[in-house]
Order: C-alpha cells, then sequence, then structure tokens
C-alpha cells in the first residue's frame, strides 16, 4: 500500500480531454463555489439534495478540513477536476471508500459542470484516477455506482474499461429520494 498526501497532483488525458486533478484548497473556494451554483440544476438529477450551507464559505472549509484528514488516514482521495489548457476549474472527482486489507477496494464518483460535459473531460478524470487507484494507491478494485439513465457516466465508464456486475437497490439517497445505481467495477488486472 502506498499512501498518498494532500499535496497529490494527477493529469488525465482522454479523447481530446486534457485535465489535472488536484486536492481541493482554500483558494479554490470562489471557482467551485461558481460552478456549482452555475450547475445546481444540471446536477441536481445525479447528487444528494444540498443543504442551505453548501455554498458557503463556512461549509467549504469544514469540507477542506474532513478532506485532509480523510487523505492523512487513507480513507478517501478528493479532487477537483481542472482543464489543462487554462487551469479551469470544471468538475470533481472523488476516491472514496477505501478498504484495506483482503479488499484493497474503493468507490470512485466524478462531476464536470454541463458546459465540459461531452468533452472528454470526465473520461481523462477517470483515466487519472483509476491509474492513480492501481498505480499509486495499489489497490485491486475500483467501483462506480450509477443510475441507470444516466446514459452520459455509462458511457464514460464503458470506454474505460469497467464492466456492469448488477443493480443496487435503494444505493443512494439522491435529491432526497433512494434511488437504484447500477454498479460498474475495474479490477487492477484488467
Amino acid at each position: 500500500m502506498t499512501k498518498a498526501n494532500t499535496n497529490t497532483v494527477l493529469s488525465g488525458l482522454a479523447s481530446g480531454g486534457a485535465v489535472v486533478l488536484r486536492h481541493p484548497r482554500w483558494a479554490d473556494y470562489e471557482a467551485w463555489s461558481e460552478l456549482r451554483k452555475e450547475n445546481r440544476d444540471y446536477l441536481t438529477p445525479w447528487e444528494p439534495q444540498w443543504g442551505d450551507n453548501h455554498l458557503t464559505r463556512l461549509s467549504y472549509r469544514a469540507r477542506l478540513a474532513r478532506f485532509k484528514k480523510m487523505v492523512n488516514n487513507d480513507e478517501a482521495y478528493p479532487f477537483h477536476i481542472f482543464r489543462a489548457s487554462d487551469e479551469r476549474l470544471i468538475g470533481g472527482c472523488n476516491i472514496t471508500s477505501i478498504q484495506r486489507q483482503s479488499a484493497q477496494a474503493a468507490q470512485l464518483g466524478y462531476w464536470v459542470g454541463e458546459h465540459y460535459a461531452r468533452q472528454g473531460f470526465a473520461r481523462a478524470s477517470v483515466s487519472a484516477a483509476t491509474k492513480f487507484c492501481f498505480q499509486t494507491l495499489g489497490l485491486h478494485r475500483i467501483e462506480a455506482g450509477v443510475q441507470a439513465d444516466n446514459a452520459a457516466s455509462i458511457k464514460v465508464l464503458k470506454a474505460m474499461g469497467f464492466q456492469r456486475e448488477g443493480t443496487a437497490r435503494g444505493y443512494l439517497k439522491i435529491n432526497g429520494k433512494w434511488e437504484d445505481h447500477d454498479i460498474y467495477a475495474k479490477l487492477s488486472s484488467d
């Protein structure tokens, strides 16, 4: 097992999209809150409900403290996605629920703003995160849950070699409702 740190930076390139993944910093707050605000309606069908304080400075500061603790404990590795050409913040990619010992597994989640969708950025982010999981963290399995009607995300996962394994009933509470998710996974041996 190799543990990363809060200074980890990843690069990815896939079908036209080039990205840099970096752990969130305080200096990212303005760009992050603006991107989230602009994409609230676009993200609502795929995310948990946002609390009233989701976009506040105080909430972001608390989020950064949680992120640092999770990275230090090798529990999760959250990243902001930046477009490589101009370092503009365009989304997020998170490696969470890391299991060690006999499992050596994690969950992957990602999003890009609507304006950046279908340009290869999500694919490049998944590629970089997958490489990080297998090569740096030494994991064996990465799994991603996706709603069956999220065709764009399913296309990304399939293109990156993830295989559908089944459906998890009532898997996540999305926009206030428990939703089934199809489970896609990739092994280090694939």
